[in-house]
């Protein structure tokens, strides 16, 4: 990859980033709020899971996909700097620019994403 596009990536990849940290703040606030006891009028000791929702079940997934998000940006950001960024970590193929464009973060070409964590055929291995 040439190095203007990676800078391209590394931008917008920064950018991802202070977005999804920003959303994940917001979301931990709220669920800070939403287990705040306040106007409780009992001295009975409380527990979260007496005050737990939906909401704040629905709230703890949301917070953990966008720090998974945030893992998978930082890692990118690390393939970045090491060279390795834009090379699928299963086979070593390029990633094509659509999926980059589209998932800055991905670390897999679309056909090792596709098939998970099954093993790679001989016809998977890039031969150099």
């Amino acid at each position: 990859m040439k190095p203007e596009k990676r800078e391209q990536y590394r931008k917008l990849l920064l950018e991802l980033r202070e977005r999804v940290a920003g959303q994940a703040e917001n979301v931990a606030e709220s669920i800070q709020e939403d287990l705040s006891p306040t106007g409780n009028g009992s001295t009975a000791p409380v527990h979260l899971a007496d005050i737990a929702s939906s909401t704040v079940d629905a709230d703890v997934r949301v917070l953990q996909t966008e720090r998974g998000i945030l893992s998978d940006v930082d890692t990118a950001l690390v393939r970045i700097d090491d060279g390795t960024y834009g090379k699928c970590q299963r086979c070593g193929r390029e990633i094509a620019d659509e999926r980059l464009r589209a998932i800055p973060y991905a670390g897999r070409c679309v056909r090792c994403a596709a098939a998970g964590d099954e093993p790679l055929s001989q016809d998977d291995v890039q031969e150099d």
